[in-house]
């Protein structure tokens, strides 16, 4: 019998726009054919990271970032989430890690 194994294949991307700061601990969930939010995470360095609530959008068409500036009722910063989206456009964020900072 043969092996079907395939080995995976890998291309850099180059991106354009507001590209997001390296992080962990975020989520990236398809809101629309062609899009998808990145919200919150983790970021820094030398073992002091920073809890972010910013809010990205990818265009996967034109290979962009945007980044939000979201109204009405926002989720406060945190990492180690979860989200989904609902409807086309709209992102639901539940549980995490907040706070300013953990080391």
């Amino acid at each position: 019998m043969a092996s079907t194994s395939a080995t995976p294949m890998y291309e850099k991307v180059d991106m354009s726009g507001d590209v997001p700061q390296p992080r962990f601990g975020h989520t990236i969930t398809v809101v629309a054919k062609h899009k998808a939010v990145l919200f919150g995470g983790a970021s820094g360095d030398a073992g002091k990271y920073i809890m972010t609530g910013d809010t990205y959008i990818l265009n996967t068409l034109k290979r962009s970032w945007l980044r939000l500036a979201p109204q009405g009722i926002v989720p406060s910063p945190r990492a180690a989430h979860a989200s989904t989206a609902i409807e086309s456009m709209q992102l639901v964020v539940y549980g995490g890690a907040t706070g300013g900072s953990f080391a």
